[in-house]
């Protein structure tokens, strides 16, 4: 028969679990790391919404993503756009699932809402749980601890939000060799399953949609199609959330759905989901089509 631990056993255990949930909430909220990301994107979404009341009225867009939206819509297609007549276009995004520090932006949209306003689906999954929060910090603290003992680069971890990088840049990337990215493809679609299969919908967020759009602003919702193997491996997960998706925001007069094309190449993407250079070139005519017909139909 085991003996049963000594009690001391139980209490270092406990002081010790303590202890990592108080790193690990010094990590995320010590008043000494980088800055919080909302007062800026709250400060950059007000800036656009004020600027795009002056002079005569262009159709104003505004578009918020992951890095999904980044990766197909980066600086220069941003600034072929800004060309455009009669539209006054802009794009935040964060990355991965929910909408997390964009959450800063939804102020300044009721306040003085776009015209248009653009929301990729990825978006509208809802945000982690304080247990998904923990889990992740955990992670980012073990990858710290590698990177400084190894100095090895995959070991070094990725900020959450680096401070309006999405407007200046083109989302960083690397092209792999052809055995390993289908390795990493495989993987993507993986994770993508699990996402689709267990994700919920951020409820308070279609609440907020639907009393725009009752308000008068047009809401799309942007499907980013992904590659055409990791489409078709997610496909069944993938189609079940669109569709509880569309019960908690129903398509209507001023509630748009709306998909990228397809674009087939897997050269086109750089990790099966994300849009290499090539793909965002391909891209952009589309995008701009699409927003030239909004500023026709209104």
């Amino acid at each position: 028969m085991a003996s049963t631990p000594p009690l001391r056993i139980w209490l270092y255990s406990a002081l010790l679990a303590v202890s990592v949930v108080a790193l690990l909430a010094l990590q995320r909220h010590a008043p000494w790391l980088e800055p919080k990301p909302e007062p800026v994107i709250t400060k950059h979404t007000q800036r656009f919404l004020a600027s795009a009341y002056g002079g005569e009225m262009p159709i104003r867009v505004l578009g918020l993503g992951s890095s999904l939206l980044w990766a197909a819509t980066p600086p220069s297609t941003m600034n072929e756009i800004a060309l455009l007549p009669g539209i006054s276009w802009m794009r935040m995004t964060k990355p991965g699932k929910g909408l997390g520090a964009l959450q800063a932006s939804l102020m300044p949209i009721e306040n003085k809402p776009p015209n248009v306003l653009v929301i990729e689906e990825n978006l509208l999954f809802a945000d982690s749980t304080v247990e998904d929060q923990l889990r992740d910090d955990l992670s980012l603290l073990m990858r710290n601890v590698a990177y400084k003992v190894t100095e090895q680069a995959h070991f070094a971890p990725q900020r959450a939000y680096v401070e309006l990088a999405d407007q200046k840049e083109p989302l960083p990337y690397e092209e792999f060799p052809q055995e390993i990215k289908k390795q990493l493809v495989l993987k993507n679609a993986n994770n993508l399953q699990t996402i689709f299969s267990h994700g919920t919908i951020n409820l308070a967020l279609t609440d907020l949609l639907q009393r725009l759009s009752q308000r008068g602003i047009h809401i799309i919702v942007l499907e980013l199609r992904r590659s055409e193997l990791v489409e078709q491996v997610i496909a069944p997960q993938k189609k079940r959330w669109q569709e509880q998706l569309r019960l908690a925001l129903p398509p209507g007069p001023q509630v748009s759905y709306l998909a990228s094309p397809q674009l087939s190449p897997q050269e086109l993407y750089f990790d099966g989901s994300h849009m290499n250079a090539a793909g965002a070139r391909l891209f952009a005519p589309w995008w701009q089509a699409q927003l030239q017909q909004l500023r026709d139909e209104r």
